[in-house]
């Protein structure tokens, strides 16, 4: 069973899939990184190797959950358009009020129960989360994976800084090649990009010789009131944080951070940093010059995504919607070797060090 509802004039729209033969599933909802725009929030890249990263990313996630006997509720392109959704569609179709009413309707439709659902945020998408929390949305817990709790100014700095050519060079990284065009312009025009955004500007105009780039800054980022800190407090259900300890685009530090705020109001919280983990939670290569080759060419995406991680989302999503399994009805795709195991306010979860 697929539903979806589309915003008028987008090219995206949200999806809710049911297992087949399933009564009354417990649901996921993916809240990908790209619902703020894709430059400058999720390079470095082109437009294009985002989307691919981001989108492979996301549909390897849906898979997942969706043969584990899960619905899913994401944002996506219907599969006949081959299109790169603009940063002004994307915008669009990320309004709160919007995909507030959008997904409690597929949910009704289908006659699914909101508290019968777990909310996915994958970077940035943590944001989003909390904004749908706050306005009213109230799933069963929250899968925080590679969230932001510092301030978008820093997360921009951090991810820019490293690919400077000086900074690659100080790193170690031999014979790479040059940034795209666009992470080059970003990066050379870094200081202007926060200027605007502590300007309250809507978007900023950047151009050297023949290459322009028109970037959308979401004001809703950068304010005090909707800064990721902020909106944390919202999670007021069982949450659990992952992060992998070699995240070149959102630091690891985050995820301690995010522990911390979570837990002033919140008794159910654990975190698990997965080793030399990407921020799409690929295994990565041990030596740091090799880990920024890879982030810099995309070849990241090559790698599959580590099954101790997709163990233990699927365990918490069980745990909260007090699903309970058989062996034989768990998927072999989670079998996990060589983790470790410490102490966790969720039963069955792991923290990996």
């Amino acid at each position: 069973m697929d539903n979806h509802v589309a915003p008028p004039h987008t090219i995206l729209q949200w999806n809710l899939t049911l297992p087949p033969h399933t009564s009354q599933p417990g649901v996921v909802i993916l809240i990908p990184d790209w619902v703020y725009g894709l430059l400058p929030l999720c390079g470095p890249g082109l437009r294009k190797d985002i989307w691919i990263r981001e989108e492979k990313f996301i549909d390897e996630i849906y898979r997942f959950f969706y043969q584990s006997g899960f619905g899913v509720l994401t944002l996506s392109c219907p599969m006949e358009v081959d299109e790169i959704p603009s940063d002004a569609t994307i915008l669009a179709a990320t309004q709160i009020p919007d995909a507030y009413v959008t997904i409690k309707k597929l949910m009704k439709e289908s006659s699914c129960n909101l508290n019968k659902s777990v909310l996915f945020g994958h970077g940035f998408g943590v944001c989003m989360m909390c904004e749908l929390v706050a306005y009213g949305l109230k799933p069963a817990g929250f899968i925080v994976a590679s969230g932001i709790y510092s301030d978008v100014e820093s997360i921009l700095t951090q991810k820019y800084f490293p690919f400077k050519d000086l900074n690659l060079q100080s790193a170690g990284v031999k014979n790479y090649s040059p940034v795209d065009p666009d992470t080059a312009l970003i990066i050379k025009n870094l200081g202007k990009i926060l200027q605007a955004a502590r300007r309250g500007r809507e978007k900023i105009k950047l151009k050297e010789l023949n290459h322009f780039l028109e970037l959308p800054i979401p004001k809703r980022l950068f304010s005090d009131e909707s800064s990721p800190s902020a909106l944390l407090s919202t999670l007021d259900a069982p949450s659990v944080i992952l992060h992998g300890s070699g995240d070149l685009d959102i630091s690891v530090t985050n995820a301690f951070f995010l522990e911390t705020k979570l837990k002033q109001k919140n008794n159910s919280v654990s975190r698990l940093v997965m080793l030399d983990d990407d921020h799409w939670f690929r295994e990565m290569p041990h030596d740091m010059a090799e880990r920024i080759r890879e982030r810099l060419s995309g070849e990241c995406i090559q790698h599959p995504i580590d099954k101790r991680f997709l163990k233990n989302v699927q365990i918490f999503v069980e745990d909260v919607l007090k699903i309970r399994r058989t062996k034989k009805d768990i998927p072999d795709i989670i079998t996990v070797t060589d983790s470790t195991m410490t102490s966790s306010s969720m039963p069955g979860i792991e923290k990996i060090i």
